[in-house]
């Protein structure tokens, strides 16, 4: 796998594969799944449109290609490989996937009672659900991830590697899992502050990036044990290369990120006013009723503001006059 490498380029990309035993038989099981729980769903009566299987197979398709294709050919070989490995694995392959809602999809199958709805219940749930959690961890576990033995290990260590690579796709879909998981309503408030949050970490997750960028030594175990060919660059300039791949997917995955939460800030916001708006509307139909004033519908007024019938307001109004 790590002998005689072509120097990669376009052909490389999708004519190099191997093979990786778990990820293939994960991809397998949950396509597997997914199929048999959404055709169980429509046979009781539901509909599960096609453009979530197409999503779904987007994301399983995704997910092989990176465990078994030209990325995990070249893992040993060029840190930056690695990099992008571990990103797309960890942040794109599981916003894809959920965005076919397999968690839903699971609930309606196996009811509210199941051990996934339980789970989501839990309080390790809530927690990592907080706007404040999620949103910190990124850079968090960049540093983890990127800095340090991990790489030696995942690349150097098929039985590590295997474990870690289906690893990175539960752990990034759990912290996906307040925009694009199970739809809990959220309030503006919490939407509002995910937003916020969101915004400042567009500047952390650029951090890790920057460092491997500009480092002048080697952060990894990795670079002891690379693989080099005719074509290899040095260590250094390999690193570097890997940081400005960390520092430009980082930041481009954050904007659909932040464009995800203000979409749910617009819904949380109408769906908070029209909960207001039905408030007061009873307020005043229980107030008209028990004044004995005629309904708005009745005589073509709207509602006048509320500060031309309160009394105090007009006691200061003649006041001042």
């Amino acid at each position: 796998m790590s002998t005689a490498l072509p120097r990669p380029g376009f052909v490389p990309v999708f004519a190099q594969w191997t093979w990786q035993p778990v990820a293939i038989a994960a991809v397998l099981a949950l396509g597997g799944w997914y199929v048999w729980a959404a055709r169980g769903y429509v046979r009781r009566g539901g509909s599960w449109p096609r453009r979530r299987f197409l999503t779904f197979g987007l994301g399983l398709l995704l997910a092989i290609w990176t465990t078994c294709g030209f990325l995990q050919v070249y893992l040993r070989s060029l840190y930056w490989v690695w990099t992008t490995q571990v990103l797309t694995l960890w942040l794109l392959v599981p916003a894809i996937l959920l965005t076919a809602q397999p968690l839903q999809l699971a609930i309606a199958v196996h009811g509210p009672r199941t051990w996934l709805a339980r789970a989501l219940r839990t309080r390790i749930a809530r927690v990592l659900s907080n706007p404040l959690i999620a949103p910190a961890l990124v850079p968090i576990l960049s540093g983890v991830l990127f800095f340090g033995p991990i790489p030696l290990w995942g690349a150097f260590t098929p039985a590590f590697g295997w474990i870690l690579q289906p690893a990175l796709v539960i752990l990034g879909a759990i912290l996906l899992l307040p925009l694009l998981g199970i739809d809990e309503r959220p309030s503006t408030l919490a939407v509002a502050l995910t937003l916020a949050i969101g915004s400042l970490e567009l500047v952390l997750d650029a951090i890790p990036g920057i460092v491997l960028r500009l480092h002048r030594g080697l952060v990894s175990g990795y670079f002891d044990h690379r693989v080099l060919h005719g074509w290899s660059r040095t260590h250094l300039q390999d690193q570097q290369t890997a940081g400005s791949v960390l520092w430009v997917i980082a930041e481009l995955i954050d904007l659909p990120f932040l464009l995800l939460v203000f979409r749910q800030w617009l819904r949380a916001d109408a769906r908070d006013a029209a909960a207001m708006d039905a408030v007061l509307d009873a307020e005043h139909a229980a107030r008209s009723g028990l004044e004995g004033e005629p309904q708005a519908s009745e005589t073509g007024d709207a509602d006048a503001p509320w500060w031309l019938s309160d009394p105090d307001w007009q006691r200061r109004m003649r006041g001042q006059a």
